[in-house]
């Protein structure tokens, strides 16, 4: 039992360790790929071949920009001062959005009705490449447990980065991360005909974002689970150690 436990302890200490030193950023990975998959992903495109263009995006991020780490850019709330995105505490739940996507009818409604039932957990964040004055219109759809941001490039110090966040994907785009801001996934907004119903758009999008937020749910009981065998293990020990001393 004994050496089982100092097994795992080790495990845990040499994964956080070698996780720290290999600590790559989103920006990062991405400045390396980007060339590369512009240029087969235009391919695709110009050939009409959807099915290779979600392959090739699949393969970007499976490969390449999952378990990198979401830059500490700042956000802009609408009131009060600039946040470091490190500073959400929780699992974020969140969207990259411009004014110039107009989202489906049912999407908000879904967005939102997710966040009422996990805010608890996650945090559901919504960053606008925008100014102010534009965010503040578009933040009137949403309910009080969704963040909405904003990141004016004109005046953020950390252009350089936003761009990796706006342009290289582009918008809209959903990242999950952990709450050390680790990159579980990042996945395309669901998309719908215009002339869908109300009722079928709120279903596909809740259907869509209930599958994130399961991920995200899953590596919140990966974690507690693995907290909860050391937590065992040490009791045990100082179980057995009090059974030795008597």
């Amino acid at each position: 039992m004994k050496n089982l436990l100092v097994v795992l302890l080790i495990f845990f200490s040499i994964h956080k360790t070698f996780s720290q030193e290999r600590r790559v950023t989103f920006s990062t990975a991405i400045s390396i790929h980007i060339k590369k998959y512009n240029k087969r992903i235009n391919q695709a495109y110009r050939e009409r071949d959807h099915e290779r263009g979600k392959f090739l995006f699949d393969s970007l991020v499976n490969n390449h920009l999952k378990s990198t780490y979401f830059d500490n850019f700042k956000v802009k709330p609408l009131k009060g001062k600039a946040t470091p995105i490190e500073e959400f505490e929780k699992p974020l739940f969140l969207i990259t959005n411009s004014s110039w996507y107009a989202p489906g009818i049912g999407e908000i409604s879904a967005y939102n009705d997710l966040a009422d039932k996990f805010h608890d957990l996650i945090d559901f964040v919504v960053i606008y490449f925008d100014k102010k004055d534009v965010v503040k219109e578009k933040a009137r759809d949403y309910n009080q447990h969704v963040q909405v941001v904003y990141v004016d490039e004109l005046t953020n110090r950390d252009s350089h980065i936003i761009n990796s966040y706006k342009h290289a994907l582009g918008v809209p785009m959903i990242y999950l991360t952990n709450a050390e801001k680790r990159i579980l996934d990042i996945r395309k907004q669901a998309t719908h005909h215009s002339s869908e119903t109300l009722s079928n758009s709120y279903s596909i999008y809740y259907n869509s974002f209930s599958k994130a937020v399961s991920l995200l749910v899953a590596d919140l009981d990966s974690i507690k689970q693995n907290k909860d065998l050391i937590d065992i293990y040490q009791q045990k020990e100082v179980y057995d150690s009090d059974e030795e001393g008597n």
